[in-house]
Parts: structure tokens; C-alpha cells; sequence
């Protein structure tokens, strides 16, 4: 059964604190796909993750545009990807994306997973972020599964 839940961010700390929530739900071996545009807020829900994670320093998180992934040494560790630059699945493939999205020893983020679309496990958390205002951020999550927000 599908999990829905939807969050209105008011604030960066909104924002972390939502994805902290999240993070301490997550097990090595999920995905977190991101979608939404740009200045929606995906690197700053990633900066949660991570913290909620225990990363020290939010700061340390930076979007992997140009470099198209990160590994933060986490407890368990995090892969961040940004796929935004990224034209075809065969690219993809050429980065050994699959390998990533399937350790089962690690959490993988990825920041415009909608350009990984049929490639990715039917378990992954699906985070989609809107701007509804000038400080204000929907965050709708979607997953498959029971009993993580109890």
C-alpha cells in the first residue's frame, strides 16, 4: 500500500527538519528520488538527509550539478546525485549509475530522477517539491509501504 504524506516548508530549517524526519526511516539499500524545479529546494532536503544521517555539517552538502555525484561518509553512507545535465539513460550507464542505486550498503539521493525513469527499484521513496510562494515549498512524499511516519 502507497504512503503519502505532504509537508508546506516555510523555511530552510523546515525543510531539514522534514528531511531529518525522513532519514530516520531510511535503511542502507534505499533510493530517494527528488523531482522539481529548480531553486525548489532538493539540496537543501539532501543537507537534511545527510544530517539526519550524521553528517556535522550541513555546509559539507553541496549539489553535485557539474560533478554529477557526492559520497558523504554518513553512518550509512550517501550517494548524491544530480542528474539535471544528464541527456540519455545510455549516460547513465556509462557512470555505472545502476551499481549505485543497488548497493546494498548505501542510501542513494538523486536530485531529477525523473531522468532516471525505469531504471530505478520499485521500492524508492519519491519526494516532489513545488514552490507555492516566495519562502514557501510543497514537499509531497510518496512510498511503498506501511508505518514509517508512526
Amino acid at each position: 500500500m502507497p504512503i503519502d504524506k505532504e509537508f508546506v516548508s516555510t523555511s530552510v530549517p523546515e525543510t531539514i527538519s522534514f528531511a531529518k524526519k525522513l532519514a530516520g526511516c531510511l535503511r542502507p539499500g534505499d533510493v530517494v528520488a527528488l523531482n522539481g524545479g529548480l531553486g525548489s529546494g532538493k539540496t537543501t532536503f539532501v543537507k537534511g538527509l545527510a544530517m539526519g544521517l550524521g553528517l556535522s555539517d550541513a555546509h559539507l552538502v553541496k549539489s553535485p550539478t557539474f560533478v554529477l555525484m557526492h559520497v558523504y561518509a554518513t553512518q550509512i553512507p550517501l550517494y548524491h546525485f544530480d542528474l539535471y545535465r544528464i541527456e540519455s539513460s545510455k549516460e547513465l550507464s556509462a557512470i555505472g549509475f545502476e551499481e549505485f542505486i543497488f548497493d546494498p550498503a548505501a542510501i542513494t539521493c538523486i536530485e531529477w530522477a525523473e531522468k532516471a525513469k525505469g531504471i530505478l527499484p520499485r521500492s524508492t521513496y519519491h519526494v516532489c517539491f513545488a514552490v507555492v510562494g516566495k519562502n514557501r515549498r510543497q514537499i509531497s512524499l510518496s512510498i511503498q509501504g506501511v508505518g514509517i511516519w508512526d
